[in-house]
């Protein structure tokens, strides 16, 4: 196992027991949260994920307050399918899953090549129970996209690398719905993803959001213009 992917996954073991003890008691202990709480400890506790507990409650929160927004969601970056089972468990709607389902195609910084394989039948496997909701597309984005044609409500990228994450937001977002939204993780702890949304959105009247913990947000509020 690369030596990243081991760190990352104590590094979040560790940040799971604290927020058991510190957003289980206080953020999530509300009603309102305490069944989102569940759903996210429960599909971790199924599924590994690269994603923190708190990382997870936004894929979930975002994917089920832009259910009225028209159009499918995707995810580009799979791993082992724990961050679309969420989105899956928070919306009705259709889900394209895009990867190479052989890990990172190239090393960059602090990730190196092969990282982060799940695999497609170990991903299948996990959203057995959504297949009829799951279109799997595989290779390297975006030519695993050739010949989609579809409106996007929600996108999910998890792709760690600067040429990746960059041709992602400029394939997605002309594509992107109104009031449809693309979530991001590794920011800001990837500098290539850092610097795909610095310089995918400095000519762009939207702008794109860090949240708390390691993702950031860009919101579509109108349309892409010709020359985008």
């Amino acid at each position: 196992m690369p030596s990243n992917t081991l760190l990352v996954r104590l590094q979040h073991s560790a940040h799971r027991a604290i927020s058991k003890l510190h957003y289980g008691v206080s953020n999530f202990r509300h009603p309102l949260r305490a069944g989102l709480w569940e759903t996210c400890t429960h599909t971790r506790s199924k599924i590994h994920t690269a994603t923190t507990p708190l990382e997870c409650s936004e894929i979930f929160q975002w994917a089920k307050s832009l259910e009225k927004i028209p159009g499918d969601m995707a995810e580009v970056g799979a791993y082992l399918g724990g961050t679309a089972a969420l989105m899956l468990h928070a919306s009705g709607k259709h889900l394209h899953l895009f990867d190479t389902f052989d890990g990172l195609p190239t090393s960059e910084n602090q990730f190196e090549k092969g990282e982060w394989r799940g695999g497609l039948d170990a991903v299948k496997r996990n959203l057995a129970e959504w297949s009829n909701r799951v279109s799997y597309h595989v290779g390297l984005f975006p030519a695993s996209a050739d010949g989609l044609s579809a409106e996007f409500s929600f996108v999910h990228l998890d792709m760690d690398l600067y040429e990746g994450t960059l041709a992602a937001l400029d394939w997605f977002w002309p594509r992107l719905a109104l009031g449809g939204a693309i979530l991001s993780h590794d920011y800001p702890y990837s500098a290539g993803v850092v610097r795909a949304f610095e310089e995918f959105f400095a000519a762009r009247p939207e702008p794109y959001i860090p949240l708390s913990g390691g993702q950031c947000i860009a919101i579509k509020h109108q349309p892409t213009s010709p020359s985008a």
